[in-house]
């Protein structure tokens, strides 16, 4: 396998401890396998999310099992494919695109945040038009978090996937981020297509018609988010590598 090429980065760019040089040097070190597999991986990914909403898979687990129990299996299944694709993104060779800029940092760590704090909301808020563990206890007149914006969930993995695009200024993984964030908006529209199907002009209006307000799911549900920030900042460099905390203190310090 031959090695992927390297971009010569500035002195200045290698900064605090050498954080900023370790990323970009595991940026472009080749690696055990091809891009093929990432796409590979990537393509499993979305065609299984594909067949079951598109076929009558979905319904009939769902009478099976209930909607609680179908959304936490389909919720592993998701987890652990992007665990395929992460996995087939170590193994692969990286080809540096750009020189990833120190203000990428803070603004991918306080992204990811917000993304996360919106997955949480959009897990514990009822919601009647978009993905969430909960599809009862929604009343029109006080949505929530709903009120404010209808696929919470799915913009919080939309801005997660465009987040950790210019940190990860590389081949494949450029493809990885924005394919969650084109994933995650698509998902938006496509839903909302749906559900506007399968609802009449008049139903759609009604569950609408509420304004936004802060709840005590969506306070849970925020609460929830920001410990999964956490909890995934602290095995960030096992799980995926690069210490964000080592990489936010070469931003702040340059």
């Amino acid at each position: 396998m031959g090695s992927a090429p390297i971009r010569e980065v500035a002195p200045s760019r290698l900064t605090a401890n050498g954080a900023v040089y370790g990323l970009v040097a595991a940026s472009v070190c080749p690696g055990e396998s091809t891009s093929v597999s990432v796409l590979l991986a990537m393509f499993v990914f979305v065609l299984s999310h594909v067949i079951i909403a598109r076929s009558g898979l979905k319904p009939w687990l769902i009478r099976r099992a209930g909607h609680a129990a179908y959304l936490s299996g389909y919720s592993l299944l998701s987890v652990l494919l992007l665990a395929g694709v992460i996995r087939a993104l170590h193994g692969t060779d990286r080809v540096l695109l750009w020189t990833v800029p120190l203000w990428s940092y803070p603004l991918v760590g306080a992204a990811s945040f917000v993304a996360f704090l919106l997955m949480g909301i959009g897990a514990l808020s009822p919601n009647p038009f978009s993905v969430t563990f909960r599809r009862r206890g929604f009343r029109a007149e006080r949505p929530g978090a709903v009120g404010w914006i209808r696929h919470p969930l799915l913009w919080g993995l939309t801005l997660w996937g465009l987040a950790h695009v210019v940190p990860n200024g590389n081949w494949p993984a450029v493809v990885l981020f924005g394919g969650a964030a084109l994933f995650g908006l698509l998902g938006t529209l496509a839903l909302d297509r749906r559900q506007r199907k399968r609802l009449t002009g008049e139903r759609w209006r009604q569950l609408s018609c509420g304004a936004g307000h802060l709840d005590r799911n969506a306070v849970l549900g925020a609460l929830l988010g920001a410990a999964l920030w956490a909890v995934l900042l602290l095995v960030h460099p096992i799980l995926f590598g690069g210490n964000p905390y080592l990489l936010l203190r070469a931003a702040l310090a340059s």
